[in-house]
């Protein structure tokens, strides 16, 4: 069962309103109130707490030392309740507030930081909290109400979802040194025909095989894939040791000290009217009225055209 605050904010703005001025009567023309009024509401709580906080005297009022300690506690309430009011009108006009962003695991470290530090410079009164996980957990958790946008790759086919593109990566090709393919720079997809990819059982993997079928379809074959229970970044052991290929976004290579890739051939991967890329955006549902999302999203959208 829901108690009653015993005192309410009203009182709490008289009294102090009496103290600061000196009288019931002061008091009653600074809260633009009747002195009547601002008397009652004095009496009827000094019913209620059982004891007197003020000295009535001829020349005004002054504080008991209840009253003083009486006083500071209910100043301190007042305080905290504007600051609590401010605070949340704030939050409406997406001026503070706290934003969730769910990121998938394949994500470069770093990458997110360049889109959204910016905006929390500009705003500082915005706070962001992340969550980690699989591509299928961030966007079951969008749709549950625990992250408010994601941080995913491109595209996101859920109904009810809209997308922002943020930045796009090269897809390329990782061989053995000895690979026939290792005296070129750039390679197309026929040319891999011939070749075993290794992908590692994660988002990267996943995206790596979807894009694989799907440029080589264009292509016309049908690609030879191991898929191994590994993370992505640790396929490129498999090609030094000559298990196959893979696949990789470029952002990645970063990850990888010089001793690991004096041991491989990266290669481009031209399509015909380019090369091969992987994107990546920001996820929101459609119908979040988060002032403060939409601020974002506004912000994100007028950086990507400059």
């Amino acid at each position: 069962m829901v108690r009653h605050p015993p005192l309410d904010l009203r009182e709490l703005q008289c009294v102090c309103a009496i103290a600061l001025q000196g009288s019931i009567h002061g008091a009653a023309r600074a809260l633009n109130s009747k002195q009547s009024a601002v008397s009652r509401s004095l009496r009827l709580l000094e019913e209620r707490v059982g004891i007197q906080l003020f000295r009535r005297t001829s020349s005004g009022t002054t504080p008991t030392p209840v009253g003083e300690a009486f006083l500071r506690q209910a100043e301190a309430l007042l305080h905290d309740t504007n600051t609590l009011y401010e605070y949340t009108r704030r939050c409406a006009f997406g001026e503070s507030g706290i934003v969730s962003i769910g990121i998938q695991s394949n994500i470069p470290p770093g990458r997110v930081s360049d889109f959204i530090e910016p905006y929390r410079i500009l705003h500082p009164g915005i706070s962001f909290i992340y969550r980690d996980a699989s591509h299928r957990d961030v966007i079951s958790a969008l749709f549950d109400g625990i992250v408010d946008l994601v941080i995913i790759t491109l595209p996101l086919n859920e109904p009810g979802a809209a997308t922002l593109p943020l930045w796009s990566d090269r897809i390329v090709a990782v061989t053995p040194t000895h690979h026939p393919l290792a005296s070129s720079v750039t390679t197309c997809w026929s040319d891999l025909q011939e070749a075993t990819f290794v992908f590692g059982n994660d988002d990267t993997g996943e995206d790596m095989h979807t894009l694989l079928k799907r440029k080589a379809s264009i292509a016309g074959f049908l690609p030879t894939v191991r898929r191994e229970e590994i993370r992505s970044l640790r396929t490129i052991a498999l090609v030094i040791n000559g298990h196959g290929i893979t696949l990789m976004p470029t952002g990645w290579l970063a990850f990888f000290p010089d001793t690991i890739l004096e041991q491989v051939t990266v290669l481009e991967v031209r399509d015909g009217d380019g090369f091969s890329h992987l994107d990546y955006g920001i996820g929101w549902r459609d119908r979040n009225s988060s002032t403060v999302v939409h601020k974002i999203l506004s912000f994100l959208r007028k950086k990507n055209i400059e």
